[in-house]
């Protein structure tokens, strides 16, 4: 495979449409698999998470659900989950699979794993007849082991984020696929420019995208490139959280990160009219910026990815509709994470489309600046001189410096 083509299956790889947050979607397809590979009618569910799946399904919102809850997720993947739509499991809730569901929770036990940052998702479902094991391991549907009683030993091991083949590439490599590559080879990237903007016009109805809206029309917001984009991403973002029934492209295994980088690019793109070929090689070099970025900090981290991978790819992606270069990339670069790299994630939920705004309006101002010779000094706090060696530094700080920092945000949760 030539290194175009390998880009191309990287991206497409990384993206999947879901309907509704991919952390409880995760655990819906989970139990949703058991149940259908389980006979007999059900008795009762035992559900283990690892605390930072745990800590982004316990809050948010469930589409076709008006509650909350871990181990709702659970148990509407029993009764209304469909196992083969992957991550559109809920795609489809009935009010009378949702009544079933409310009556099933009952029966759903939740447990948290003490500590461990590797995604993990093990449902033990029993029934009059037959008792089944499912596990979810490492992606949102890496489904490793379905088993029938009596089950096998199953060790969970925190695996530490070894060098990925995608971290052999430069950034130059990445600007060479954008300019390379044939735009054919790119179509499969409408879906989800369509598919993200149907939720954003969706989102602009209520909460804080109409909230944006409104300011826009009295003017207390500036018509801007970073405005349009603040606008179509918190739109859509809170839209989402907010449990809204309408698929969106995630973007390595993040809805909200897909939103960030599809529409953020997108929000430039037709705010300066940039021709629509090179818009779709921008949200390419994008893609595999955000791609490169979370091989360094992991699927889920304690920090928010909106910023710091997918919003940082998108600031590269606007460099590039602008007609930067390399330099400028880099400094678009630098000035994310010397503003960011240090935002939280604490649990999905609502609120999060704030983060996504600041991270997509940030993006933009990002590369306007390195656009206009403005970036944060290599020298400065984190950052470094390459791609590599900034997510490098980002990937460290994350996973060596903040081991405890998601125990303490779980814990304010639960508390609470």
């Amino acid at each position: 495979m030539n290194q175009n083509a390998y880009f191309v299956q990287q991206i497409k790889d990384s993206m999947m449409p879901s309907t509704g947050c991919t952390e409880p979607v995760a655990i819906a397809l989970n139990t949703a698999t058991a149940r259908k590979h389980a006979s007999g009618s059900f008795v009762r569910l035992t559900l283990t998470l690892d605390p930072y799946l745990y800590k982004n399904a316990m809050g948010v919102g469930i589409p076709g659900s008006d509650e909350r809850g871990v181990a709702l997720c659970a148990a509407l993947g029993v009764t209304a989950g469909n196992a083969d739509a992957k991550m559109n499991v809920l795609g489809e809730v009935s009010e009378d699979a949702l009544l079933k569901a409310k009556e099933l929770q009952a029966d759903v036990k939740v447990e948290v794993l003490q500590s461990g940052s590797t995604l993990f998702i093990q449902t033990e479902l029993y029934t009059d007849i037959d008792a089944i094991r499912v596990i979810t391991l490492g992606e949102h549907t890496n489904i490793v082991d379905i088993s029938h009683a009596p089950f096998p030993q199953f060790d969970y091991k925190d695996e530490p984020l070894g060098e990925a083949e995608i971290q052999q590439y430069s950034l130059k490599d990445f600007i060479d696929f954008a300019d390379t590559v044939a735009v054919e080879e790119l179509v499969f990237l409408e879906e989800g420019l369509k598919m993200n903007r149907t939720i954003a016009a969706e989102g602009k109805n209520f909460g804080l995208g109409a909230q944006l809206e409104s300011l826009l029309e009295q003017g207390l917001l500036a018509d801007s490139p970073a405005t349009a984009a603040k606008r179509v991403t918190a739109a859509g973002s809170f839209a989402r959280m907010s449990g809204v029934s309408l698929p969106v492209m995630t973007a390595t295994g993040s809805g909200n990160q897909g939103i960030t980088l599809f529409l953020t690019i997108d929000a430039v793109a037709q705010k300066l009219n940039i021709a629509h070929e090179r818009e779709l090689r921008a949200i390419a070099l994008a893609a595999l910026v955000n791609i490169f970025g979370k091989s360094y900090i992991g699927a889920l981290s304690a920090i928010c990815a909106c910023g710091v991978a997918s919003g940082l790819g998108a600031s590269i992606g606007i460099c590039y509709l602008l007609g930067g270069g390399e330099k400028q990339m880099l400094g678009a670069a630098r000035n994310i994470l010397g503003a960011i790299s240090g935002m939280v994630c604490d649990g999905a939920k609502e609120g999060c489309a704030h983060k996504v705004e600041l991270s997509a309006g940030l993006a933009v101002d990002a590369a306007m600046l390195a656009m206009a010779g403005r970036d944060v000094s290599e020298q400065d706090g984190i950052l470094a001189e390459d791609l590599g060696g900034l997510f490098s530094n980002l990937g460290y700080l994350v996973n060596t410096g903040m081991a405890k920092t998601n125990e303490a945000i779980v814990e304010i949760m639960t508390r609470k």
